[in-house]
Formats: structure tokens, sequence, C-alpha cells
């Protein structure tokens, strides 16, 4: 049987708690200098970066990234850019429509001053990024590995940190970092291992796999955990792997933690309903503040442990405890 991980903080790593601001020091000590060129002029003047500057005046963030901020942006380079166009089929950053670079780019840019150093203090998490969700008033997720370097959503690594601006702080990247889809965060986060393997043993009988991967949708998942995947297996004697769950039901299962829509937390109520992909409802506990599910087979008491976890095509919502079940008498 698979092991278990730990739950690790998924609470969405608000800005405010990631700025860090240069020391200004009244009490005689030395005070850091504060550069005078801002993050756009530093990355115009970086030939390295002249692909990433040349998409900046393209999708009109040169004077965004001008203001007072502060930003943190992970700049691709010359190399990563290449390599981006080359696969999508671009000659240059021109041929890229304008509101699909800018969102590209605003995928890069977060708000606050982020050293390297506190990224690698968190070893994984998510951050906000400024690119825009698939429904008003939210912002796309943006997932960082910095175990053993720093890497975002699996493609991108970070070759050299700590360039600080007045604005902000920027980082050069070696790959473009495209915008997440949910199967993107399914692929990446160690927490949603058993999720992934088992949208991988039912993809002959599911379209669910590619929906995730290819829709526009939007989609609300609720993944259960490692943890949680464990608790499935020990409840039949059957079951020493995921592989040993019938495909059909396993699809089943799989589809009772999707609904339609981009459901926030903030739009989460105790006592209201809402229906599965699978076709079973779902109903939501609200427990001393705290939010639950009771399934479609009736079982209550699964936590949502974490939430608003944003792609670009949907939301994930973590259940650290309980695997969804549906119904299984119709």
């Amino acid at each position: 049987m698979r092991h278990s991980l730990k739950l690790k903080s998924f609470l969405l790593v608000m800005v405010t708690a990631l700025v860090t601001v240069s020391c200004n020091i009244d009490d005689g000590a030395e005070t850091i200098p504060i550069p005078e060129s801002t993050l756009a002029d530093l990355i115009s003047a970086d030939t390295n970066l002249s692909s990433l500057f040349a998409a900046l005046e393209r999708a009109d963030l040169v004077t965004t990234l001008q203001g007072n901020g502060p930003f943190t942006i992970f700049a691709p380079d010359n190399t990563a850019f290449s390599n981006f166009l080359g696969a999508a089929g671009f000659g240059s950053v021109n041929d890229v429509p304008v509101e699909t670079l800018r969102q590209l780019l605003l995928n890069h840019v977060v708000t606050g001053s982020i050293e390297a150093s506190l990224l690698i203090n968190l070893q994984r998490n998510y951050l906000e990024t400024l690119a825009d969700g698939p429904t008003s008033d939210t912002k796309v997720a943006l997932y960082f590995d910095a175990v053993n370097g720093i890497s975002f959503n699996g493609i991108s690594t970070v070759t050299s940190g700590d360039k600080p601006g007045s604005n902000g702080i920027y980082h050069i990247v070696d790959g473009v970092i495209a915008l997440p889809t949910l199967a993107t965060f399914i692929g990446v986060d160690e927490n949603f291992i058993s999720f992934d393997t088992s949208l991988d043993l039912i993809s002959p009988v599911s379209d669910l796999p590619d929906m995730l991967e290819e829709s526009t949708g939007p989609f609300t998942l609720f993944i259960p955990i490692e943890h949680a995947f464990d608790n499935l297996l020990a409840s039949n004697s059957d079951w020493d792997f995921l592989s040993d769950i019938d495909e059909n039901f396993l699809n089943s299962v799989m589809n009772h933690h999707v609904l339609n829509g981009n459901l926030r937390s903030t739009s989460i109520n105790g006592g209201q309903t809402a229906t599965t992909l699978e076709g079973d409802d779902i109903t939501f506990v609200n427990l001393d503040g705290n939010l639950e599910i009771t399934d479609g087979l009736g079982n209550e008491g699964a936590i949502i442990g974490f939430t608003d976890i944003q792609a670009s095509n949907g939301v994930i919502h973590g259940i650290p405890n309980n695997v969804l079940l549906p119904d299984t008498t119709n």
C-alpha cells in the first residue's frame, strides 16, 4: 500500500505574508540600498531577457511593471521563450494573440517582493499570480517546489535569483510557465499522487482525465489526499492497491468528487447540496465553523481541509480524511 504523506499547508500563500521589505534602519546602521531602476527597466536592459521584454511591450504590461508594486517576476530567459514559441508553432512573440500573451505573462507575476530564501523555507506551496481565473475576481495559482532548487508547476526552474529593483524583485527561470489546468496541479502536488494514479487507472473507461486537462470547464474538484485513499483501501480486505478496485466503480468514485462550475469556498454554505458529475448529490455541512461533506452514500464527516487552489479551468479543495463514495445501490 502506498505510504501516507503528511498533509502540507494548503493555505494559498497570501501575498501580504510574502512581502519582504528593504531594510530601512534609522539608528545609524548601514541601510541596504534600493536600486533606482524598476523591474521593467532592468528587464529591458538585460540582453538575455530581450524576448521577455518584447512580450511585455506587445501585451502592454511595461507600464504596469514600472508601477509601485511591489512585484515578483519569474522571468523566462530568451532560450525559454524560443522553446515556448517553437513548441506552440509561433514564429515570434508578435504572432501570439495579445490577450493570450498577456495572461501568460501575468502568470509569471505575483504581488509582493519574494526572495528565494522564503520559498526555500516554505518548501512546497502555492502562490497567487496576477493571471485571471475562469470566473470574475479569481486569480490563477502557481505551485512551487523549493526542496531541491526552485521549480514552478513542474516545468520551470530558477537559474538565477534575487535580482532587486525599485519596485520588487525578479528571478530568471528556464521555462515559460503555461497557464495551469487542474491536471497540472494534480500531476505535480505530492499530496495528490493517489488521485493522479486513480485518474490513470480509469482512463480506459472514463473521459474525466482528459476533461481535467483539456476542457475549459470550469470544474470544482474535491481531492482526497494520500491518507484518505489509505482509509479507502483499508475499508475492503480485497484492496491492497488502487489497481485492485474495479475500474468502473473507481470511475464512479472519481466522478463523485467533481462538480460543474468554479465553486470557491466563499460560495459554499452549510446545508447546500450539489450534484456531482457521477450523478449523486453531496451535501455541505457547517460544523462549528468548519465545512464538511456528506457523500452520496450518506457517509458524514469528510473534512474540507484546504481550499481554493485555482487553475485556469477550475478550482481544487482538499479532503484530508475520507474518499467520497456514491450511492452504490443505484
